[in-house]
């Protein structure tokens, strides 16, 4: 903040603005003119605000200055007339905000659109790479940096962009073959990994190369891999500085992102080389391809098509062509063609759609894609997905498999549990029956204490009956049953049922259940499925503590227009980088456990239109929480 007097000279400045502006203090500037402190546009800008301000009116600005140091800074300024008692403009208030990173985080990203405006308009690759090292180094004071490209032997080093390295090196690494000790460029595409060297002087990856790092003042040297979308190596961003230092999180997250575009844009020119250099090729396999196509005009006509096998073909071309889509073809595909053209017409990109047809042979499955030829045409490329369709069928049977093998595994483990959930109720029984039965010895009989005997019999039939309903349930096998149902329902069956065995594992118990009901759809068995995995996983986690420390706590409630389950434990937590791993199939931290109970949660909740999540508690242990798409 600072005050002004009538002529633009400054008279206050707080602590707060001197720091910023790498001043000894606000003294440094009192008694001189404000606008001195602006150059060029920015300083005109200035002296409009001011001018503004002056005749009583508010005055803002956009512009950058130089501070003591010589660090460019942005600043969002506002400048506010401070009047006396008869109206009359006297002093300036001059209110202004460090915007510095925020404009270059926009001057960044509008960099990164112009790279990628260059790869699509057909840039040069040494005029795009160049841009990418310029437009990275403008982000770190100090940074030089390279991209290097790998010979398409594998082997070699190639020369990418490097503008501001010296030329002398550039040529030193030109040729030079990648290894374990090739610099970090060299070794980063060697490993296939970030390499982070933080002095040349004792890194081995330096070995063969610390003499010409050193001859041209280069101490720290951080490079990534640049990879296709093949998960190809094709090259290498560096950074290099002069003073041996590590990277912070902000540039490991800069170099990723030139990685990244630097990959696009190799990719993108050696893909426009492969389609100049082999057109005739590219005409072969088009008369290569299985795939039927078909061309249609905008009034879905049939114009022309291709097809290798003929006898793929619904229809003998003399009865289709020159036909419209509704003339020759079942509603059941027609319709979808007729949308998928009017979708491309719209937003320009290719629509797709699966559809089937019965041969003698038996049913096939078919894909069509429909994409906008030549302005005022259809070309629908038609693919038969038969085999993919029918490994699709044959994963979702193996999915149902292994999701019933985690039941009934899971079931067993709670074996003795369940059994002494069923012996209760029919040692109620035995009982009940062994007094009726004595009753019955006695004249006269005692009908109300019968009667009540008897209905104890009831209940506690029921009762197991109840939890045999449940096992069940649990361990029938079959595809599952979507319906309307209750999250809170689900969840008191589930932890009615393992009752039993949270009191065997000395556990205590504490829910949250949100006081109406939860609407879902869903498959009431996989989710009680997904709610026992989570229980069983957070008892095994507080196997080990004292057990007056040993909570459960169950919450339901709904979060952002969702529903939400989660399952909170106070056991040993999980490592942070393996939040994500735990759903992985094979990943577990459990002494025993297959590490599959938490990947078929996985698969059960986004089955749900869900997703699961894990995070580790302030304090200690883990949540795991199930998010799932409220029933309209």
């Amino acid at each position: 903040m600072e005050l002004l007097d009538i002529e633009g000279r400054l008279l206050y400045m707080n602590r707060a603005g001197a720091e910023l502006l790498d001043l000894c203090g606000p003294q440094d500037l009192i008694g001189r003119p404000w606008l001195a402190l602006w150059e060029g546009e920015h300083q005109a800008a200035a002296r409009e605000a001011v001018n503004r301000a002056k005749v009583g009116r508010r005055g803002s600005f956009e512009g950058f200055c130089h501070t003591a140091a010589g660090v460019a800074r942005w600043w969002d300024v506002v400048i506010t007339p401070i009047t006396d008692d008869g109206g009359a403009v006297v002093q300036l208030l001059v209110v202004s905000r460090d915007i510095t990173e925020r404009r270059r985080d926009a001057d960044f990203r509008a960099g990164q659109q112009a790279v990628l405006e260059m790869i699509a308009t057909g840039a040069s690759l040494d005029a795009v790479l160049t841009r990418v090292v310029q437009l990275i180094e403008q982000r770190s004071e100090g940074m030089l940096c390279s991209v290097v490209l790998l010979d398409d032997d594998g082997i070699h080093l190639r020369r990418g962009a490097a503008p501001s390295l010296p030329e002398a090196y550039n040529a030193a690494i030109e040729g030079a073959p990648i290894g374990p000790r090739a610099g970090s460029c060299g070794t980063a595409m060697y490993l296939g990994r970030q390499v982070i060297v933080t002095d040349v002087l004792d890194d081995p990856a330096w070995e063969d190369y610390r003499h010409l790092a050193v001859t041209h003042g280069f101490r720290a040297c951080w490079s990534t891999p640049i990879v296709s979308s093949q998960k190809k190596v094709l090259g290498s961003f560096a950074m290099y500085y002069s003073h041996p230092r590590a990277p912070v999180p902000a540039e490991l997250r800069l170099v990723d992102v030139a990685a990244s575009i630097s990959g696009i844009a190799i990719e993108h020119q050696r893909a426009q080389e492969a389609l100049r250099h082999s057109e005739e090729r590219n005409r072969a396999i088009l008369r290569a391809i299985p795939d039927l196509m078909f061309i249609l005009s905008d009034s879905g006509v049939f114009i022309d098509y291709h097809a290798q096998d003929p006898t793929a073909l619904m229809l003998p071309p003399n009865e289709f062509l020159g036909k419209a889509i509704a003339d020759v073809l079942p509603p059941a595909i027609a319709q979808p063609l007729f949308a998928a053209m009017k979708g491309t017409l719209q937003s320009g990109e290719p629509e797709r759609f699966e559809y089937s047809v019965e041969y003698a042979q038996g049913r096939r499955f078919r894909e069509a894609s429909v994409v906008r030829l030549d302005g005022d045409k259809f070309l629908s490329i038609v693919r038969d997905i038969t085999d993919r369709k029918r490994a699709e069928m044959d994963a979702a049977v193996q999915r149902r498999e292994l999701a019933h093998l985690g039941r009934v595994t899971t079931l067993g483990e709670l074996s003795g549990a369940l059994a002494h959930e069923l012996s209760q109720p029919m040692s109620a029984i035995l009982i009940n029956a062994q007094a009726a039965r004595r009753m019955l010895s006695h004249e006269p009989v005692d009908l109300i204490e019968l009667r009540a005997t008897l209905d104890d019999i009831i209940a506690n039939d029921k009762r197991a009956g109840t939890v045999i309903e449940r096992l069940r349930a649990l361990l029938k096998k079959g595809d599952g049953t979507f319906e309307p149902l209750d999250l809170n329902e689900v969840v008191t069956d589930m932890l009615a049922l393992i009752h039993s065995d949270l009191l065997a594992r000395r556990v205590s118990l504490r829910t949250h259940l949100l006081s109406s009901s939860l609407p879902v759809h869903g498959d009431r068995v996989q989710l009680q499925q997904v709610l026992l995995n989570l229980v069983l996983n957070a008892c095994e986690s507080m196997s080990a503590a004292d057990v007056d420390e040993r909570l459960l706590t169950v919450t339901t409630t709904i979060e952002n227009g969702f529903a939400s389950m989660s399952v909170a434990d106070l056991g040993i937590g999980i490592p942070d980088d393996q939040l994500t791993a735990v759903f992985e199939p094979f990943v577990t931290f459990r002494e025993r456990g297959l590490g599959l109970g938490l990947a078929i949660s996985r698969s059960l909740v986004v089955a749900h239109g869900g997703q699961i999540v894990a995070r580790n508690n302030p304090d200690r242990g883990a949540t795991f929480t199930c998010i799932l798409p409220l029933r309209p």
